[in-house]
């Protein structure tokens, strides 16, 4: 209930402050496992995305010191954000994320694991794509576009789905791992142009 209040809220703010247009909708499978992976250039993506992929609840992780931020830390575990401790190893997050999955909801990440420049590059973190493997999960790749100023258009992009498996009998390994992140976020990159 509170997330589609806030979901509803911030799309009536970020329909009025920016141009957003949206391509792709239609590959957004409206059942099963999902994350939703996008480029990440300002603090809002999130916002956007969860508004403007209307046919799914999407659970987003998010930096563990926001949720000491007194009313915002209320609100962000209101709406389901899973709080990570960054650069750490962290269980709890983790086991929160297969269960989002295994329930065949909607979980948000960010596969640079912060916020980027357009056009920056660095190492792309590979927990996403561990997730997928283990939980069957669809990856949706998403790609931003835009300046984020008042008024100016903002492009999501949303690409086909992607199934990653391990081989039958045998898992991946970490080099597979790494290419198969690196594969998904050069498509996110692409539909970012």
């Amino acid at each position: 209930m509170v997330y589609k209040l806030i979901r509803f809220l911030a799309n009536l703010y970020v329909s009025i402050y920016y141009k957003i247009v949206v391509s792709g909708l239609e590959k957004v499978p409206e059942e099963g496992a999902l994350l939703i992976s996008a480029n990440h250039i300002h603090w809002a993506d999130p916002i956007l995305v969860a508004c403007k992929i209307p046919n799914r609840h999407i659970s987003y992780l998010g930096k563990k010191e926001l949720f000491d931020i007194k009313p915002l830390g209320w609100l962000l575990r209101k709406i389901d954000v899973i709080p990570v401790h960054r650069g750490a190893n962290d269980v709890k997050a983790i086991k929160n994320s297969l269960r989002a999955l295994k329930n065949e909801d909607a979980l948000g990440i960010f596969p640079e694991g912060t916020r980027m420049k357009a056009g920056e590059r660095k190492p792309v973190e590979t927990g996403f794509v561990t997730l997928a493997l283990k939980t069957q999960a669809q990856i949706v790749p998403v790609g931003i576009k835009g300046s984020y100023r008042f008024r100016e258009k903002i492009e999501i992009k949303i690409g086909d789905p992607i199934l990653l498996q391990n081989p039958e009998g045998r898992k991946r390994t970490k080099d597979e791992i790494h290419e198969m992140a690196e594969e998904v976020m050069d498509t996110i990159r692409e539909l970012a142009k």
